[in-house]
Parts: C-alpha cells; sequence; structure tokens
C-alpha cells in the first residue's frame, strides 16, 4: 500500500510503503509519481529520494519505508523599512513621580542637537520571495511599504550609504520634523505661553516666546531668552534676557541671567541676580535686584525695593513722596577684596618656591631656558627644576592677571554714583562701599550721591539739568 502524507501547512510530503500479505510485485517509480500526483503532490519532489525508497522497499518488500519526498520552497519574508528617530517627534504629558502621580510642568529637555550628531536613520527593507507549495500554488507575500523618504532641510545632511539613510546636524539647534522635512533650529519658538500645554521650557540655544512666562513654571537656558509678553515664573540662563512688558514676581519665583536684563518694569521681584546691566523702560517697585553692573530705571525705584549694582544705578525718582523703604546699594568691594586676598594666599608660597629655584640654577640659566652649560651630573636635576620654574610661572601669571583684573573693577567702584535726575526722597538709604547715608529731605535732580574720598562721606552734587 502506498499513502501519501501532507503536513498541514502543505509544505512537505512524505511517502510510506506498507508491504501487503501476498502478491508482491516491484514498485516503479512510475507507480510513485502516480500516487503522489493523485493526492496533489506535483511540485518539490526529490527523484533522489523517490527512487531510494523504491529500491529500498523492493529489496525488502518485508518491511514498511517512509520518506520525505517533497518539500516546497519557504517564503522569504518581506523586511519593511526601519525608520528610527534620535529624537521626540511627539509631546511628552509629564514626568513619572510615583505611584498614579504625573508632574504635568516637567515634560522633559528639549533636544539640542551638536553638529554630526543624528536626527534620522532608516534602515532599508526588501521585497519579499513567494513561496511555492508542494501542490504547485504560490504562497502571496505581504508587499513592502513604499520607502518615506524625508527632505533634509535647514542644517541636516542626508547621506545614503550601506542599505542605510542617515540625516545629521550640520549646525548646533534644536530638530524638528515639519511634515516631511527634517530640519535644525538654533532658536526654540514658541508662539504663545510657557504654561501647563508646555510644562517648563529646558533648551541649550536662544528661546524666543511670544506670549507670557506664568507663575510657577520656569525657562533654562544657556543663551539668550526673549519673552513677548510678561514673566511671571522663574528664569536661569547664561544669556541675556529680554521681557518685552515686564516682570511680575513673587518671594519663590528666582530670575538668574548671566548677560544683561532688559524689560518694561519690575514689580515684586524679589529674587532678581544679573552679570550685566539692568536695563528698565518705567519702574521698579517692591524688587530685590543685584546686578555685577549697573541699574538704569526710566522711572522711579520704590516701594520696599533692594537695588545692588556694582557700578551705579541711574532712575528719575527714588524713594517716594508717601514714604518707602528703598535702598541702594553700589561700589561694594567686599567680595572683590576677599577674592584678592585668596589670591594673595595662593601667589606667597609660589613667589617663595619660584625664589628658591632663582637661587638653585641662577637667573642666567632660567631666562634662557637651557641648562646645557651645567656639568652633565647636574643637568637632571636642573632639568626637573626648570620644567618646576615654567610651571609655577605659568600658574603666578594666571593669578596676577585676575588680581589686575579685580583691582581694577574694585578701583571703577570706588567712582560708583547714584544718578537721581527729577526728585530723591526722604527715608532713601544709599550705601556706598561701607558706608551709609540715609536721604533726610526732599532733594531735587538732577542730582548725584557719591563717596567723597577726602571727607571719607557720602555726599552729593547737583549736575546741570540737561
Amino acid at each position: 500500500m502506498i499513502n501519501v502524507i501532507v503536513n498541514q501547512e502543505r509544505t512537505e510530503a512524505k511517502l510510506e510503503i506498507v508491504p501487503e500479505a501476498e502478491n508482491f510485485e516491484e514498485i516503479t517509480a512510475d507507480q510513485l509519481v502516480a500516487v503522489l500526483k493523485k493526492e496533489g503532490v506535483v511540485a518539490g519532489i526529490s527523484k533522489k529520494n523517490l527512487f531510494a525508497i523504491r529500491d529500498k522497499f523492493n529489496s525488502d518488500p518485508s518491511q514498511p519505508v517512509t520518506s520525505l519526498i517533497a518539500r516546497g520552497m519557504p517564503p522569504q519574508p518581506v523586511l519593511q523599512h526601519q525608520y528610527q528617530f534620535l529624537f521626540s517627534t511627539g509631546k511628552n504629558i509629564g514626568q513619572v513621580k510615583g505611584l498614579d502621580q504625573i508632574d504635568y510642568k516637567s515634560k522633559g529637555v528639549i533636544k539640542y542637537l551638536q553638529p554630526g550628531d543624528t536626527l534620522l536613520e532608516i534602515n532599508l527593507g526588501r521585497e519579499g520571495v513567494p513561496g511555492r507549495l508542494v501542490d504547485g500554488s504560490v504562497t502571496k507575500n505581504t508587499p513592502l511599504t513604499p520607502l518615506r523618504k524625508y527632505k533634509a532641510g535647514t542644517g541636516v545632511a542626508l547621506e545614503e550609504k550601506d542599505n542605510k539613510i542617515t540625516y545629521s546636524a550640520t549646525t548646533a539647534g534644536q530638530p524638528l520634523l515639519k511634515g516631511d522635512q527634517l530640519e535644525i533650529s538654533d532658536t526654540y519658538q514658541l508662539d504663545g505661553n510657557v504654561d501647563l500645554e508646555t510644562g517648563h521650557i529646558k533648551f541649550a540655544g536662544p528661546i524666543e516666546i511670544s506670549g507670557s512666562l506664568l507663575a510657577d513654571f520656569r525657562i533654562i537656558s544657556n543663551a539668550d531668552i526673549t519673552i513677548g509678553k510678561t514673566v511671571s515664573g522663574s528664569i536661569k540662563t547664561k544669556g541675556s534676557l529680554t521681557a518685552k512688558s515686564g516682570i511680575i514676581g513673587s518671594e519663590t519665583e528666582k530670575i538668574i541671567v548671566g548677560g544683561e536684563l532688559v524689560c518694561e518694569y519690575i514689580s515684586t521681584a524679589r529674587h532678581i541676580q544679573t552679570g550685566g546691566p539692568v536695563t528698565v523702560s518705567k519702574h521698579i517697585i517692591n524688587s530685590s535686584i543685584s546686578s555685577n553692573k549697573t541699574v538704569s530705571c526710566q522711572e522711579s525705584i520704590t516701594g520696599d525695593s533692594r537695588i545692588s549694582a556694582f557700578y551705579g544705578v541711574t532712575c528719575a525718582e527714588l524713594g517716594s513722596d508717601q514714604g518707602s523703604e528703598t535702598s541702594i546699594e553700589i561700589g561694594d568691594a567686599t567680595e572683590l577684596n576677599e577674592r584678592l586676598k585668596k589670591i594673595e594666599e595662593f601667589l606667597e608660597p609660589l613667589t617663595a618656591e619660584s625664589m628658591a629655584i632663582v637661587d638653585q640654577l641662577g637667573m642666567p640659566v632660567l631666562m634662557k631656558k637651557d641648562t646645557s652649560g651645567l656639568p652633565e651630573e647636574k643637568r637632571p636635576e636642573a632639568d626637573r627644576l626648570l620644567q618646576k620654574y615654567l610651571e609655577i610661572e605659568e600658574n603666578a601669571g594666571r593669578l596676577k592677571a585676575k588680581k589686575s583684573e579685580l583691582e581694577t573693577k574694585a578701583e571703577a567702584g570706588l567712582k560708583a554714583r547714584v544718578t537721581v535726575k527729577e526728585c530723591a526722597y526722604p527715608g532713601t538709604i544709599i550705601k556706598i562701599g561701607l558706608e551709609t547715608y540715609t536721604i533726610d529731605r526732599i532733594i531735587s535732580g538732577p542730582v548725584e550721591f557719591y563717596f567723597d574720598h577726602a571727607k571719607k562721606t557720602i555726599t552729593f552734587e547737583r549736575l546741570m539739568a540737561s
């Protein structure tokens, strides 16, 4: 008896010959082929196995034989294109803080790429190859999805190599996907407010906000920040800040600016610190400001305001005829003097060590930086001392340059002035250096308050009206 066994997937077929008790006749290959055809097995037949099973059975018809007789060609599946974006193309809802807790204000740092960083890698796929079953039918394959090839926009380069497409940044900035185009923007731009929708903004480059920075939200950057409307939240940047409207602060919000601060007004801001000048086109009220440069206010500085500016303060009105607790501090070199003192402490042992080497080697050797004129046995130690001397001189040179810079700044602080263009009101406190002066009557401007080094006191002088 000849049996054909086909698996469920119809990818393989086995041939089985079972001996019959009587009337043995040799089996021919044509018989086997006929049986296979009758059972629908017409493709992938192994002639080698066909003849082998025939010969094996005919040589010993008392034993059953089984052999794999046909095998289909398995399909080669389609390999779809793989897209790997190396930056987020969606919005983060917030940062998970714990079980069922999400900080919706913290949505992560906005990606800032450097030249050479990769935005997108596409590993190209391939078409599938149809399979063929033992019954001769052909399997269908999932088609290859057409390649979505993105355009390389501003600041993006495209490279095709080794079955891969790579999009890389050519300039520093934020990666953006606009439709089917990738590009780099050196500035983060937001059309609207910094609020719960955006979360906190953290971006290494420049930031431009058309709306306001709302309270309880913060912006962090290494570059310039421009706010189109009001600032009520916190800002920390190494660059400058321009608030085209004003700053309305609180006891908790902090504004720390490495460069210049420009705004329309400042109100109830208790923590403003800048490395550059502060320029306000209207008033400052109930605010605390510390600047390493100057503070200039076109209108009044009044209320419970504490203004510290090393090189001076300028305003139209200082204090208020209704009474205020305004205080101004300029030219305070206390911190500078502390730094100068520390520099002297560092320089003293360096100078002593340097002089000791001069005594050992002699100035001619040090000036020429050449030990070849010394006895050969002394040269190794002399070379070591010479190298040490050069290192000391380099370190001492840096310290002396910093000392000179600080001394120049301290000297400029002694010349700092408070300039009031219209009127200074009683109760206002002015501190210059370590001296304090309280205004005890209305003083009409233009007037300048300064430290009189001859009299060792703060005084003022009226200026010619411009």
